[in-house]
């Protein structure tokens, strides 16, 4: 094992970034950077051009468009016109992503056609924007678009500077004046950069061999260019731009300045040194960016501080641990066993070196009285006044505390107390231990992998008073300002415990934390707890009611990751153990980063042009691109946004892309904020408004026209419905009477044989009695009837006088059968007029044949009599058959056995049939007649006939 000490000189550089080809860059052969109206950073390379938003690259090349894989310069126009200058200057530009050249637009033709050859853009005196090359093209808004000056131009790089209020450009033999066409020659030489800062030219090309690249320094009058002096360059000068006391030089040597007071070329201590630029600018947040024509591209962030890595003297950049000297100084130590000592302008390095050259420093500490103790993967190293590092104890450490001249340690092995002046130490086995601290009461605290632990007399006591921290990972402790101490977990963020007795105070990323990974933690003199995690550094402060606040610090873009793995803070300095060396950042530098600018580029891969937005039903699935742009507020962006007219919920992203399905047709608003782990929202959301129109079948008009055709469709299928019941209703209505009239003709048919029957019967009596007189007179009569019933055969209805006239030629030919038995009464109320009565052919005539056959006939002891009346009732004709015979009880005892009465089941269908044909209600009631002693008084039947008139 061997240990040693040595000290060299430092010089602190600027935290810097590089980007490559493995970050997304082109090509590491780098022309140009430039700054375009939004913010947005582009490199023109031997490759393309690339747009850079601060995490990722847009990159066009040929296959985009590009006349020319190899592009020099990018300048913006007014109407946010990108004109590239490629190498075999054919005219084209870039708008809303996308590549015009001579191919696809007549202004890149006309250029073309002109032999315009520009190499630069600039703004007239007269606000004019101008294509400058072999000749000068005044740009227009209105065809031909533009307008080419006489001036003949010297092929070269172009500058363009204003002076006395005209326009003059520097080319590479000379100078022109725009407005007056003269032109005034170098003198020696060509020039490839030139800077006017309004009283000098400055210019710097090839000059003679011998004396080498130097910086010229011209006097330009009227009419002459005279050269003043020149000065010696370091090396090769591409840029040339105005500085606070000079001129900001970019040289194949590295970044330069020219103080105007000393007149000399010095090297710009706040760039890196060493590196050869060929294009520097400073964007609007005050980043640097640098340009190399075979190393990419390097970042100097606006915060970034300054970076103590190799270069400065270190033996290795990944630092894992940092802690204060007590004489103000910075002591760190690294992954290969090397502890630092830093002071301005130097570094002392002890090494603590194994074969294996694996010997990680996890932590270093300084007793203020001239000893400093490490511990590391070996174990315990003590170095004095003697600067020879010692190892004191041999395990592999995790934490330590100094105390007076003890120095408590703890590891694998357990806790450990070492005696600086004894030089000896006791170990205790408690277990595992990965963090200590000793609080304001002298109590020492440790954590390990099962939360915490405190020592009172002596012996360790767990500390239960919060279940979740008993579970805990414990990756640091230090005392707390305002007594207790604060603890940070590997997965729970941080806890605060005034009192053992008590449950602790939790913060987390809930509480503010940018991560519940607190790696290391630190207490400043002015009380802030710096808190160092994977996700970067948190500062918290405690107010005056006892709340804690919690604020994020911003870190420089240049650290990779965001990975910081110790810290310390002294004097208005943050010093940060990083994987790229030691960065010192301004620790009052409170102010957080600007949030991102934000930009929605595109919907469904076509780029926004500001006109409305209106898409198809079939296209209610869209895809709405945006970018944020953070050069220095750190990585990853977050997103938030709002849909209104949708879900109406913010949701939250970290994807540069929102896709939003199946929107219904309607109105839309996109709000979309972002922010950086650096930085707030947004204060206003960027908005995209769109509308999804409705199928073509919502469509007002359509809809209109559809109720319109599908009323009228209603409409007709309804009347044809109707005028098909009607017909269906008049043909059933017709079968109905057809049928009706069927039924009554068979009816009539069954009346007519079933009387014809009774009076063949008669005449066959009286034949047989040999009264031949009696049945001629019947036969004459029964001709005389059947007569009547043939001439009224065809109709359902009779007037009242003609049904009672054949009435009574039926009712004579029943007394002559029955030789007068009894008497007929025919009786018809004054108010009938029986001519226009109707009433149904023959309907009563089988009720006056059954009181006859029935009751009439079977009388001993009196005279039959048989009465029918006609009346007009409530608007009925109501017609009675009343005789006085022996009753329907008796009447059934004189019927035969199986004989079946046709004559009233007859009668009965027939009414049923005239109500269904008529649509009327036919009544009949019969009565018997009381018994008065002398046995039935017969029977009365009663028809109640709706009233219908004869139509004459």
């Amino acid at each position: 094992m061997l240990c040693s000490a040595q000290q060299v000189s430092a010089i602190w550089q600027p935290l810097t970034g590089h980007i490559t080809m493995q970050n997304g860059l082109p090509s590491n052969v780098v022309y140009e950077v430039y700054e375009d109206s939004k913010g947005f950073i582009w490199f023109c390379t031997d490759q393309g051009i690339s747009r850079y938003d601060g995490s990722t690259f847009r990159n066009y090349s040929i296959k985009d468009g590009l006349p020319d894989i190899e592009v020099f310069r990018i300048r913006e126009d007014s109407q946010h016109r990108y004109w590239l200058v490629c190498y075999n200057r054919k005219a084209c530009y870039l708008k809303n992503g996308k590549i015009y050249n001579s191919e696809n637009d007549s202004l890149c033709r006309r250029i073309e056609q002109e032999d315009i050859q520009y190499d630069e853009l600039f703004t007239d005196r007269d606000g004019n924007e101008c294509l400058a090359g072999k000749k000068i093209a005044v740009l227009g808004t209105h065809p031909s678009y533009i307008r080419v000056l006489n001036h003949i131009l010297s092929w070269g790089r172009i500058r363009h500077f204003k002076k006395d209020g005209e326009d003059y450009i520097a080319t590479g033999p000379g100078v022109w004046n725009v407005q007056t066409g003269q032109f005034m020659q170098f003198s020696r030489g060509y020039t490839q950069a030139s800077f006017y800062n309004g009283v000098t030219l400055f210019s710097s090309g090839f000059s003679r061999p011998d004396k080498g690249q130097v910086l010229e320094e011209w006097q330009l009058g009227p009419n002459s260019l005279s050269l003043k002096k020149d000065y010696p360059s370091p090396g090769i000068i591409y840029q040339i731009t105005a500085a606070a006391n000079g001129l900001q030089i970019s040289t194949s040597a590295g970044m330069m300045l020219f103080d105007t007071l000393t007149r000399k070329i010095i090297p710009d201590t706040t760039f890196p040194a060493g590196i050869p630029v060929n294009c520097m600018i400073a964007d609007r947040e005050g980043n640097r960016w640098l340009t190399t024509l075979n190393d990419g591209v390097y970042f100097i962030p606006v915060n970034g501080g300054r970076l103590i890595d190799r270069t400065a003297g270190l033996k290795k950049n990944n630092i894992l641990s940092i802690a204060l000297h007590n004489d103000g100084h910075i002591i760190a130590g690294d992954d290969a066993g090397h502890v630092y000592r830093i002071k301005e302008g130097s570094i002392q390095t002890y090494a603590l070196l194994t074969a294996q050259n694996n010997n990680r420093v996890i932590f270093i500490r300084d007793n203020g009285q001239g000893t400093m103790a490490a511990g590391s993967d070996v174990g315990l190293y003590i170095i004095n006044h003697t600067g020879i590092p010692k190892l004191a104890m041999e395990s592999s450490m995790k934490a330590g505390v100094l105390s007076g001249r003890y120095f408590y340690t703890g590891g694998v092995s357990g806790l450990m107390i070492y005696d600086t002046l004894t030089q000896k130490h006791t170990d205790y086995q408690v277990g595992r231990v990965t963090a200590m601290a000793i609080d304001n009461n002298q109590t020492l605290w440790t954590g390990g992998i099962n939360g915490l632990s405190y020592f009172t007399n002596g012996k360790p006591v767990k500390y239960t008073q919060d279940t979740v921290l008993t579970d805990c990972f414990i990756t640091a402790i230090l005392p707390a300002p305002g007594g207790g101490i604060i603890a940070g977990s590997s997965t729970r963020g941080l806890f605060i415990i005034q009192d053992p007795r008590q449950q602790p105070l939790h913060l987390d990323i809930g509480s503010g934390l940018a991560s519940n990974n607190c790696r290391k933690l630190f207490v400043s003199d002015n009380g802030y707890v710096w808190v160092c995690s994977n996700a970067g550094i948190d500062r918290i402060r405690q107010t005056g009611n006892g709340r804690w606040v919690v604020s994020s610090f911003p870190m420089p873009q240049g650290v990779a990751g965001n990975q910081v793995n110790d810290l310390v803070e002294k004097d208005g300095r943050l010093y940060l153990a990083t994987a790229q060396g030691i960065l010192i950042l301004n620790s009052r530098d409170t102010f957080p980063s600007q949030p991102p600018r934000l930009y929605i580029e595109s919907v469904n891969g076509i780029a926004l042009t500001g006109q409305p937005l209106r898409f198809q039903y079939t296209e209610r699935s869209l895809q709405v691109a945006y970018t944020g742009l953070s050069y220095s507020g750190g990585t990853p962006l977050q997103y938030r946004y709002l849909l209104t007219g949708g879900t109406n919920d913010t949701l939250y992203t970290y994807s540069q892309a929102i896709d939003l399905t199946a929107l219904s047709p309607g109105a839309y608003s996109l709000l979309l904020w972002c922010r950086s782990p650096g930085s707030k929202w947004t204060a206003e959301p960027v908005q995209l408004s769109f509308t999804i129109m409705p199928p073509f079948w919502h469509h007002p008009l359509l809809i209109t026209l559809a109720a319109l055709a599908a009323g009228t469709l209603i409409l007709i299928l309804f009347r044809l419905r109707i005028r098909k019941i009607q017909k269906r209703a008049t043909q059933e209505n017709q079968h109905r009477q057809q049928l009706a009239q069927l039924e009554m003709n068979a009816l009539r048919a069954q009346i007519n044989p079933h009387f014809i029957f009774n009076a063949l019967n008669a005449i066959q009596y009286y034949y047989s009695q040999n009264d031949e007189i009696t049945a001629n007179q019947y036969l004459t009569s029964f001709a005389h009837f059947i007569r009547l019933t043939l001439t009224h055969s065809q109709a359902h209805w009779l007037p009242l006088n003609e049904e009672i006239a054949m009435l009574r030629t039926y009712i004579a030919l029943e007394q002559l059968r029955f030789r007068e038995l009894f008497t007929l009464d025919i009786t018809v109320a004054p108010d009938l007029d029986q001519e226009k009565v109707a009433i149904p052919a023959m309907l009563m005539q089988p009720y006056v044949e059954n009181g006859i056959n029935h009751g009439l006939r079977h009388l001993k002891n009196r005279k039959g009599r048989l009465q029918l009346s006609f009346t007009l009732e409530h608007g009925n004709l109501c017609c009675i058959i009343d005789d006085n015979g022996i009753g329907r009880e008796q009447a059934a005892a004189y019927k035969k056995v199986h004989h079946t009465s046709l004559g009233m089941k007859i009668t009965d269908q027939r009414i049923h049939t005239i109500n269904r044909m008529y649509d009327i209600t036919i009544q009949v009631y019969i009565t018997d007649k009381p018994d008065t002693g002398s046995g039935p008084e017969g029977t009365r039947v009663s028809l109640v006939i709706p009233l219908k008139l004869i139509d004459k």
